[in-house]
Formats: C-alpha cells, sequence, structure tokens
C-alpha cells in the first residue's frame, strides 16, 4: 500500500512547530508556587501550596521586602530593604542571577501587565524606581512623597496606586507617563491595599485598626471603614494587615495580627462570613489563581499557613524561615 505524501507547506509547518518545541520545551513547564520572603532569613522560601510544601530556599540581598513574578513566569523579582538592591531570580534554577542597586529601603514592588517594566517604592527615598526588565537598570525614579510603601496596578493596568506612609495618602500614578496624577487623604497611617475586581472600591489596612478603610478611588476619598469587632484598635503596633479579595470578587479575607486569624468578609455588604485561625502574627495572604487555597505567611511562628477558602479551615503549615512577610502566589516556569 501506497503511503501518499503530505503536501509540503504542511512539513515545513509540522517541522517549524518541532523546532518551536525543542530547546525552550525544557523550560517549558509551569506550576503554582508560593514566593515569601523571609525578611530575617535573607531568602525567599518557594512553596507549592497545593502539596503543602516547601521547594526551595534561595538566597537574596539583606532583608527581602516585597516579591513579584514577571508574567511569563520565568523572573522572580525581590526587593532588598536593608542593602538597597533588585534581585532576579531564575525560578528554574532556584537562585538570584543578578543584583541591581535600586535606592533606599526599596519596599514593595509590582511588575507591569507587559512585564516590560517592574515599580519598586523606595520608602527612605520618598520615590518609585522604574526598572527596566529587559535593560535590568533604573530608568526612572519618580518623587511620590515620604515613606513609599505598598504600589498597586487599577485592575485595567492604566493607574497604579501608592500608600505614602509619611503623607498619610494614597497616591495615584499613570502607568503609560510615570506621573502623580492625584492622591487621596487618609489621615492615618497606610498600611496594605485591596481592591474589588472592577476597581471601583480600595480597601486599605491602616496601623492601629482591627478593620480596614473603603476608599473610592474616582472621588478620592474614604467612603467607610469597616471594623472587625473587638479589639477594635490594635495594641503593641499589632493590627489588621495582609487582605486581599477572591479572585471571584466576592469576599475579602483581612489577616489580623491582633488575633491570630484571617477573617472573612462580604465584598457586597462587609458582612462577616467567617473567620480561620493562622500562625502567630500573620502579615500577608494571597490566594492561588483558581482560588481554592490562601496562603497567610505568619511572622511570628516562622511558617505559612495553608487554607482551604471553601472548607475555611488551614489544612497545611509549611515551615519556611525567619521572619516571613511579604508573600505572592502565581505561576511560575519549574523546568522539565
Amino acid at each position: 500500500m501506497k503511503i501518499p505524501l503530505l503536501p509540503r507547506p504542511f512539513i515545513a509547518a509540522l517541522a517549524l512547530v518541532v523546532f518551536a518545541a525543542g530547546p525552550e520545551s525544557a523550560r517549558a513547564a509551569m506550576a503554582v508556587r508560593a514566593l515569601i520572603t523571609n525578611w530575617g532569613g535573607d531568602s525567599i522560601a518557594v512553596v507549592d501550596p497545593v502539596a503543602g510544601r516547601l521547594v526551595a530556599d534561595i538566597k537574596t540581598g539583606a532583608k527581602p521586602h516585597g516579591v513579584d513574578i514577571a508574567p511569563d513566569g520565568k523572573t522572580i523579582y525581590v526587593s532588598n530593604e536593608a542593602d538597597g538592591t533588585l534581585s532576579f531570580v531564575d525560578p528554574v534554577q532556584n537562585k538570584a542571577t543578578a543584583t541591581l542597586s535600586v535606592g533606599g529601603s526599596p519596599n514593595q514592588l509590582i511588575t507591569s501587565p507587559d512585564g516590560r517594566h517592574v515599580f519598586v517604592t523606595l520608602n527612605s527615598g520618598g520615590a518609585v524606581a522604574v526598572v527596566s526588565a529587559a535593560e535590568r537598570k533604573v530608568v526612572k525614579t519618580v518623587p511620590v512623597g515620604r515613606g513609599p510603601h505598598i504600589v498597586m496596578f487599577r485592575p485595567d493596568g492604566k493607574r497604579l496606586y501608592i500608600t505614602s506612609e509619611g503623607d498619610m495618602k494614597l497616591v495615584e500614578m499613570d502607568a503609560a507617563t510615570w506621573e502623580v496624577t492625584r492622591a487621596t487623604p487618609l489621615f492615618a497611617w497606610p498600611r496594605v491595599l485591596a481592591q474589588t475586581k472592577d476597581g471601583r472600591r480600595i480597601y486599605q489596612t491602616i496601623r492601629w485598626l482591627n478593620g480596614a478603610l473603603v476608599i473610592d478611588p474616582e472621588k478620592k476619598h474614604v467612603v467607610d471603614r469597616v471594623a472587625l469587632g473587638e479589639p477594635k484598635f490594635a495594641s503593641e503596633g499589632k493590627d489588621a494587615h495582609g487582605i486581599a479579595v477572591t479572585p471571584d470578587g466576592q469576599e475579602l479575607w483581612i489577616a489580623t495580627q491582633t488575633t491570630d486569624d484571617a477573617t472573612i468578609l462580604s465584598t457586597a455588604d462587609h458582612r462577616m462570613l467567617g473567620k480561620v485561625q493562622v500562625g502567630r502574627d500573620p502579615n500577608w495572604l494571597e490566594f492561588t489563581p483558581d482560588g481554592k487555597l490562601a496562603v497567610v505567611s505568619n511572622t511570628g511562628s516562622g511558617d505559612v499557613s495553608i487554607v482551604d477558602v471553601a472548607a475555611r479551615r488551614t489544612v497545611r503549615t509549611v515551615k519556611v524561615g525567619k521572619a516571613p512577610k511579604r508573600l505572592t502566589v502565581g505561576l511560575v516556569e519549574v523546568g522539565p
């Protein structure tokens, strides 16, 4: 029996696919990982939240503070507060491959949706450093007020929000021009930010409050305050800190250092839906992309709590290092 010859265009296309899948396929495997900064251990912990296990501990600079993942999952960025640097981490090799000096006391950071730039808050410099991801250099430094701390993109990617601790305000920056446009006065020391899926409401935890402010970013003012019950106000500097909205937009979760738990609220009416006990001094929380798990970093107990979102309970506790603080969860390359 004769085997029919394939058309030449088909053969050429097939060869192109095989070639493209060749060398790069060795780095094409992706997996969900939680990246946690061990502020007291000068490293980041890599955790598999689904399996509930520590995958790697990667040395960075001194006192790592912020962490984010490039949109393509090929690079992890870590801001190092004590030595004023930004680490570029390869998630396949599980090691830092480059270090860039960015300025004084870099705190939180975030990558642009197109992956071209990394925005790093410089707490002691009163500015945001704009870093070119490809060139690995600071291309602009934008003054934003005293003590900038947290940075967050609006869902449409057109604006950034930066908290100014020293000026007690929420600063807005145009994502295209990198110019500060407006600011919302908070009259309180801002901590961490979260927002609804449509970007019409921002939640802001503040120092000394066991709860959060509710901000209308279009009107540029605080429209409400959510108090979580007793103790309404914190003691010894412990208060509500980490805050996040579930991927489906239905729930607001707040990590509370006063009671070592995560409080769950409805985003529709801020009605309390439940609580989950976690570790000591919970600092930050994020969700897996499918919304099934929450990961909470516990600074006091040196671990992370893996929480089943639907069941409202901690299902695994993973030791990660000394004084874990910030974290992010997302898809990273893990090798073949």
